[in-house]
């Protein structure tokens, strides 16, 4: 325990000699009753020793360890967890500097001890120290501590709150205010996000008058009567912020009266100007829409279906459907059947199935039909809509309904026009066309044979020439009504164009035989009728049909096919005698098949060159060689040499005359370009035959002057063999033609002539050098005196307009001595020599020279 030298030190610190057993005892009392511990230290070699008071050792958590004097404080302190303490102490045991600390020591939120602590040396080695418990101190402090920190937790909560609460009225576009009322005086406050919309710095109170300075005089009337209600139902009004800018508010106001006698008002105001904006602009949108759908040719209207199909009731519907069906919108609104009873009856189960399939399968719906309009006509409507599903499973479709009526009529007019001939209104070809199509295909599947009457009015060109067209269209059309009453509803008649006419059988027995009885039954009925009088401006008139007659049926055969043996057998009839009717001649599809398989054989020559030039020589009335004429010759690789009779006469229907003619004319101004190399054969001529379409081409003359000009061929030295025929028509245009030509040099001659129908008249306006008497007259100008008188007509009359004359088909002496006697010039034929290759030709003239 403490020794009595430090008490007394302690105590009487200038060697008071009072203290005695009693002092001493008054001295342990005072110490115990003292809240403090006192402790001596010292400092030995082997580490702090602990002297202690009973009191201390009472009083101090710990401190009860010690039992004796000089208890090591190392290992008292080490057991408090102060271990820290000692080193401190042992520094003022040194160094003689105080310690004054507060020593803690916590086990998790649980205090262990609290002390105050102060050291002072006293003596060398020495110090005394005095502990407080402040453990009670210490728990305060910490529970104040706890307070202040839940406190400024409150108080970050309150200001984020605040703050959330202020970003939600300023995101919100809205405001609170609160207004109390005590005795004798007015607190108003407002929240910083209504100082925003109204326009004011952010603030918390606001005058009276302020804060209603913004509401015009017209809306505080409804301001007032909601702040005096106070029952929390919404006004709206409207509110000038300082820079003029007027926005519409709308308010909730409730009121309250607290314990005291403080009246509280509580509002809510929100900025809902874009509301109003939005409004208007819906309003306008709405009128907008209200005006053109009173000026659309048509009504729209919204309906809604339930998922079983069934309707509803309309939603909308604009007001033109009184003028497109007499029924108001209110009356259809209360029934909306009333549309329905418009719809014809045949339209109105296909109007009603096709609306459902639109709701279930949410497609776009379109639909035309049929109503009666107000006025008992009936009309054509077309409705289209467009559905949405609605949350509650309903179906909700947008439409719009218009007028189609003249549509439709403009369709059937085209229909008409496109598939019906204007003059009889029977089919055309285009839709006869189809229907045969169809037949075909329906007579594969039902083994049915049909047939096909091609029917040509005989001499009807005479007709139009000499009575004109006006009577020509009556006869058709009084033909197109006698051909339909000749015929089943079900068969067709069609105009297949001009005076062509097409009667298609369908049905006809199974059995080829019995159809094709069956069709010339019908044929014959039609001949009948058609032979009967027609009545044409007030006269009789009689005309005559051809009718060429095809069946089909089980073989399958293209729609072109049958026209083309209906054709045939339709020219069939007319060499026939005309009046008649022919069935379809195989033989004569074989002479067509040959034609076209020659068609295609010659425009294969020309592009393999197949087609040659021969040269048969031209001789004066003394048989010396002036020329040579240049002939088309086809070597073909299969049938050898194809006669010019049978293929000239198909190149000039299928225009292949027209590289056929260049060809010839380039060979032959080659060959004169040659010959005009040697003295001996420089005067010899080239007659060329030019066909009418070859002639008649626009560029024909620059044709034959560019391939004088390639050739290096003398112009003067050839001749272009003109046909009769070839001159009628524009005699003007030919003569320009032939001008132009003569003027470079280019002779011409007449071919065949006197074959055609000539006249004097132009004979002596062409600009020819030469006739050629054709050779059927010379063939027996010794036997038959009519061919022997045409001949020295020929020749008089060639020698009075002074031209050259060229006999053709010369194959005898005879007949050129009577061609001499009667002056002919020159002469061509077998007897001269035949057409052959130039260099056989060559060979000839070159050793008779």
């Amino acid at each position: 325990m403490i020794s009595s030298e430090l008490l007394t030190d302690l105590l009487y610190p200038e060697g008071d000699t009072l203290m005695g057993p009693l002092a001493h005892g008054r001295m342990q009392a005072l110490l115990d009753a003292v809240p403090v511990g006192l402790l001596e230290f010292r400092l030995e070699e082997d580490g702090l020793y602990l002297w202690a008071s009973n009191a201390a050792a009472r009083r101090m958590p710990g401190l009860d360890l010690v039992r004796e004097e000089g208890v090591l404080a190392q290992v008292v302190f080490d057991q408090l967890a102060h271990t820290t303490l000692v080193e401190q102490l042992c520094a003022v045991a040194r160094l003689g500097v105080p310690l004054d600390c507060r020593q803690v020591v916590r086990e998790g939120t649980r205090l262990l001890l609290a002390w105050d602590l102060s050291a002072r040396r006293v003596a060398d080695n020495c110090i005394v120290v005095s502990v407080r418990d402040v453990s009670e101190a210490e728990n305060l402090r910490m529970a104040l501590a706890q307070a202040e920190s839940a406190l400024a937790d409150a108080r970050r909560d309150l200001q984020e709150q605040t703050e959330v609460f202020n970003t939600m009225e300023s995101l919100a576009q809205a405001g609170h205010w609160r207004r109390i009322e005590g005795p004798g005086e007015t607190v108003l406050l407002w929240s910083p996000g209504l100082c925003d919309i109204a326009g004011f710095e952010r603030q918390e109170w606001l005058s009276n008058e302020r804060a209603v300075s913004g509401i015009p005089a017209e809306d505080r009337p409804v301001f007032d009567q909601a702040c005096r209600l106070g029952d929390g139902s919404d006004v709206e009004y409207r509110w000038r912020r300082p820079d003029g800018e007027v926005r519409w508010m709308r308010s909730r106001v409730r009121h309250s009266r607290s314990r005291d006698g403080m009246v509280v008002y509580m509002g809510v105001v929100q900025d809902v100007t874009e509301e109003h904006r939005a409004d208007d602009q819906l309003r306008e949108q709405l009128l907008f829409i209200q005006r053109i759908a009173s000026r659309i040719p048509g009504f729209i209207y919204q309906y809604r279906l339930h998922s079983d199909g069934t309707t509803a009731r309309v939603q909308y519907i604009s007001d033109a459907v009184t003028q497109f069906l007499g029924v108001t919108p209110h009356e259809v609104a209360q029934d909306h059947g009333l549309l329905l009873k418009h719809v014809l009856p045949e339209d109105a189960p296909h109007l009603r199935r096709s609306a459902v399939v639109s709701a279930r399968r949410m497609l776009p719906w379109r639909c035309e039909y049929r109503v009666v309009g107000p006025d008992g006509s009936v009309r054509w409507h077309m409705t289209s809509a467009v559905p949405h599903r609605e949350p509650d499973g309903t179906v909700l479709s947008h439409g719009f309904t218009m007028d189609i009526t003249d549509r439709k009529q403009a369709e059937q007019e085209i229909k008409r026009l496109a598939f019906y001939d204007a003059l009889t209104g029977l089919p055309n070809r285009r839709l006869l066309l189809d229907r045969l199509q169809r037949a075909i295909v329906a007579g594969q599947r039902t083994k049915a044979q049909g047939a096909l009457l091609f029917i040509d009015l005989d001499n009807f060109k005479d007709l139009n020439d000499t009575l004109g067209h006006d009577m020509g269209d009556q006869l058709l059309s009084q033909v197109a009504s006698r051909l339909l009453a000749c015929v089943r509803e079900a068969d067709t008649v069609a105009r297949f164009g001009g005076d062509e006419f097409v009667v298609m059988l369908e049905n006809l027995s199974s059995r080829l035989h019995e159809a094709a009885s069956q069709a010339e039954s019908v044929a014959d009925k039609l001949l009948a009728s058609l032979n009967q009088p027609f009545e044409l401006g007030g006269a009789r008139h009689y005309s005559t049909p051809s009718i060429g007659i095809t069946l089909f049926g089980e073989h399958r055969l293209s729609v072109d096919e049958l026209l083309k043996r209906a054709d045939l057998a339709m020219y069939q009839a007319k060499a026939a005698g005309r009046n008649t009717q022919r069935f379809f001649d195989p033989e004569m599809q074989a002479a067509v098949n040959a034609r076209s398989n020659l068609e295609a054989d010659l425009r294969q020559g020309l592009a393999r060159s197949e087609l040659l030039v021969h040269y048969q020589p031209v001789v004066d009335h003394q048989g010396k060689l002036v020329g040579a004429e240049a002939l088309a010759r086809w070597r073909h690789p299969q049938r050898g040499m194809i006669s010019p009779a049978e293929f000239i006469p198909l190149a000039e229907q299928t225009g292949l005359i027209l590289p056929l003619g260049q060809a010839v004319l380039r060979s032959a101004c080659t060959q004169l370009h040659l010959w005009a190399q040697h003295e001996a054969t420089a005067h010899l001529t080239l007659s060329v035959n030019v066909s009418a379409r070859q002639f008649r081409q626009p560029g024909f003359v620059a044709q034959v002057l560019d391939t004088l000009r390639e050739c290096q061929a003398r112009p003067h030295k050839l001749k272009l063999e003109l046909t009769e025929s070839m001159l009628l028509g524009d005699i003007e245009d030919a003569v320009q033609r032939m001008e132009q030509l003569k003027k470079q040099g280019v002779g011409f001659a007449l071919d065949d002539f006197g074959t055609g129908y000539s006249s004097l008249s132009y004979l002596k306006r062409l600009p020819l050098d030469q006739v050629k008497i054709d050779q059927s007259f010379v063939r027996d100008v010794l036997s038959d005196p009519n061919d022997a008188a045409i001949v020295r007509t020929i020749l008089a009359l060639a020698k009075s307009l002074d031209l050259q004359v060229v006999a053709e088909g010369v194959e005898t002496a005879g007949q050129l001595g009577f061609l001499r006697l009667h002056g002919c010039d020159g002469f061509q034929g077998y007897l001269f020599g035949r057409p052959v290759p130039v260099h056989e030709m060559d060979a000839h003239i070159y050793p008779a020279l």
